[in-house]
């Protein structure tokens, strides 16, 4: 390759780097990717009884939080979309450790693996769970 070459490859592999392999836009995020992250974050939403509280609408937040804590969760299939409504499949498993309190000499939780259908209501423009049976 010679100098000239080189000159003339420049803009082009600049125009690339501008541009890139796609979009610079960010993906727009799905109605159910949305809710699906409201299902998988609630482990840790759990740790904080406020946070925990959030994800829930008004009047479904469960007593038994510490048990919440202890579990992962999991979308074990697409969500069925009625409305304001989602109903979706919940793998709920053990093995984790209670985010809340500060002592790590807890063992992790011996809850088996269950999958359980949770609803999750759209409130304004987000998703929060309605009903989340553990099991």
């Amino acid at each position: 390759m010679n100098f000239q070459t080189s000159i003339q490859l420049i803009p082009v592999f600049a125009l690339l780097t501008v541009i890139g392999c796609g979009s610079s836009a960010p993906p727009e995020i799905t109605l159910e990717q949305d809710a699906y992250a409201c299902v998988e974050g609630l482990g840790d939403a759990a740790g904080d009884p406020k946070m925990f509280a959030t994800v829930f609408v008004d009047g479904a937040v469960p007593e038994n939080q510490e048990d919440y804590a202890q579990r992962g969760y999991e979308i074990a299939g697409d969500g069925e979309v009625d409305g304001d409504q989602m109903t979706v499949p919940v793998k709920i498993f053990g093995g984790v450790f209670a985010t809340s309190g500060g002592d790590r000499s807890k063992k992790a939780s011996e809850a088996g693996t269950t999958t359980q259908n949770w609803v999750l209501q759209r409130v304004g423009e987000d998703w929060k769970i309605k009903e989340a049976p553990l099991g």
